[in-house]
């Protein structure tokens, strides 16, 4: 396996333990412990839970040279955008937690997230990680 795979795969682990830890539910992940994923629109998420009242949780993990792809835009803003379609919680934005390698890292993040103009959703239904220090 090569590095950027390796390195991938520790942080959709880390992001699992993470979503766990807030007693959320993961239902698929690109992980070989759970079911394997569906595209949602135009992408695959790295993890999709819930929580315990049913909001959907999406989960993506960027590696540092994958913050800020042309494809990694595109799901920001798909995976960010996205509503409950039906149940009690229809139309509830549904949270989206990304997950980097570095601290240093969620600055570039954050920067790709406010060009998108979806800075204004951190903290509300965006959700950033980071590894390590």
């Amino acid at each position: 396996m090569n590095q950027i795979i390796e390195g991938h795969q520790k942080l959709v682990e880390a992001l699992i333990k993470a979503l766990k830890g807030k007693g959320y539910e993961i239902l698929n992940a690109d992980n070989k412990d759970y079911p394997s994923l569906e595209k949602l629109g135009r992408h695959q998420p790295d993890i999709v839970a819930k929580t315990p009242e049913g909001l959907i949780i999406i989960g993506e993990a960027k590696t540092s040279n994958d913050i800020i792809s042309e494809r990694a835009k595109e799901q920001y803003w798909d995976f960010s955008t996205r509503q409950m379609a039906e149940g009690p919680l229809k139309g509830q934005n549904v949270e989206f937690h990304i997950i980097v390698d570095y601290k240093k890292d969620l600055e570039s993040l954050k920067k790709v997230l406010y060009e998108l103009g979806l800075n204004i959703k951190i903290g509300k239904n965006i959700f950033l990680w980071y590894f390590k220090e």
